[in-house]
């Protein structure tokens, strides 16, 4: 029984992927219908995976919800965008501080952060840039050592990957040189430095992105 947990997962986080890039590469329109029994006879999978698959999407934005009328794509606009920098101030800067404060006290490691800092920066890949984008943010909450702020995060994350994938030349060489400044102050345990270092980064990246997204999607 135990064994078939991996093989669930696996097959709702490929039913979500697939659905996921639909949405972001514009086959899948806002406002179309996504009917579970039509998705689980294109993917081969019963509902289950579908239905999984589906509410995380909800949870990140991407999909709407409606009583008797099921699940459709959502519209994504400014105020959408707008409100995932807003949340992500609200936990990212704290995360930093946190962070470096445990690396100062405790001693905590900080591999994992220098090795993602180090694919995002080096990587001439779009996609592998972008993933270890969205692992360094994560890796910076997760050295927080608090375990409700990873969760908050987590529904962000496949609208962060949207918009990193809308945006992937956006303030590049700022962009690493900003993480870069936020790797070394967590990793020298400089509290101060890590908050201010990710809000700065957070706040610059709002105006590059909205800016960009305006003309990428004509808002």
């Amino acid at each position: 029984m135990l064994s078939s947990v991996p093989a669930a997962a696996a097959r709702a986080e490929g039913v979500y992927r697939e659905i996921w890039r639909g949405i972001v590469e514009g086959d899948l329109e806002p406002g179309s219908r996504l009917k579970e029994r039509d998705l689980s006879e294109q993917h081969d999978v019963s509902r289950i995976p579908v239905r999984q698959a589906l509410q995380r999407l909800e949870s990140e934005g991407f999909v709407v919800a409606l009583p008797n009328r099921g699940a459709r794509v959502a519209e994504v606009g400014r105020a959408d965008i707008e409100e995932l920098f807003d949340a992500r101030l609200c936990i990212e800067p704290f995360a930093a501080r946190r962070a470096a404060g445990r690396v100062r006290t405790e001693g905590q490691a900080v591999d994992d952060l220098s090795e993602s800092l180090g694919r995002s920066i080096d990587s001439s890949d779009a996609d592998v840039t972008g993933q270890a984008t969205l692992d360094f943010h994560a890796e910076v909450v997760r050295l927080s050592g608090n375990s409700l702020l990873m969760r908050a995060l987590a529904p962000m994350l496949g609208r962060m990957e949207w918009v990193f994938r809308l945006t992937p030349t956006t303030r590049e060489s700022e962009h690493n040189e900003e993480h870069r400044r936020i790797f070394h102050a967590v990793a020298e345990g400089n509290v101060e430095a890590a908050g201010a270092h990710t809000h700065a980064h957070l706040e610059l990246a709002r105006e590059s992105v909205m800016g960009a997204l305006a003309v990428r999607l004509g808002w």
